[in-house]
């Protein structure tokens, strides 16, 4: 069965053909050094939306920007395993038998709506400020997120959030964050269309190397050394 997260399938989005050498031949793209500061921040604004659960308020960030919705406070024992992919069998997960799939991912945060929806909740730390397309690059992981609550017997929402941190200024000491929420549509049908196009992928022959892809290149390269 193969294995997929909603970060993975991104891979699709920008070639196939790296996707099908993922699952089919076993070569995965090379990762390089994977920088720690965006882990390292989701953690900390975890930690910062724990200490407003608790007060069963919404942080300042989306003070008057989501009147219709709490976050998640009703089991933190089961929310903790939720929203984390290493806390032993952590994360959402759902199999889907038509396409030899295990889908597994943990969000990191989760809304609930006034109709007891689940709504996908993100954060994002960049350098740079977002561009007016930059939350379009993760439609598909909060697509998968929604797939994953109706799956687990949760009432998805038609909507998500992305909220985007970077840096603005540093002084005395103290760097200063801005952040911006983007609100999405969200759709666990797109999410499934995702895994169908996944599975054509990974089951069809290899598809032709992505002109714009330097991983096919790379991969190309060290076939010919061989």
């Amino acid at each position: 069965m193969y294995k997929i997260s909603p970060s993975l399938i991104g891979m699709l989005l920008e070639c196939p053909r790296c996707l099908w050498l993922h699952y089919r031949e076993k070569i995965e793209r090379p990762r390089g050094i994977f920088p720690s500061l965006p882990s390292g921040m989701d953690e900390v604004f975890k930690n910062y939306f724990d200490i407003y659960r608790l007060k069963n308020e919404l942080p300042p960030e989306l003070v008057d920007k989501i009147t219709d919705a709490k976050l998640y406070n009703e089991d933190m024992d089961k929310f903790n395993v939720w929203r984390n992919i290493n806390f032993g069998r952590g994360g959402f997960k759902a199999e889907f038998p038509e396409y030899d799939m295990l889908l597994r991912g943990a969000v990191d945060e989760i809304l609930v709506s006034q109709r007891g929806e689940f709504i996908p909740f993100d954060f994002k730390t960049r350098g740079y400020p977002t561009k007016e397309d930059t939350h379009e690059h993760y439609q598909h992981q909060l697509d998968l997120y929604a797939l994953l609550f109706e799956n687990n017997g949760f009432k998805s929402a038609t909507t998500g959030y992305l909220l985007f941190f970077w840096p603005q200024e540093y002084e005395d000491g103290i760097v200063r964050f801005k952040s911006e929420l983007k609100k999405i549509d969200v759709s666990p049908e797109r999410g499934r269309e995702i895994l169908e196009e996944t599975y054509k992928i990974i089951s069809a022959s290899k598809p032709k190397a992505h002109e714009n892809c330097e991983y096919c290149r790379w991969v190309d390269d060290v076939h010919e050394i061989l």
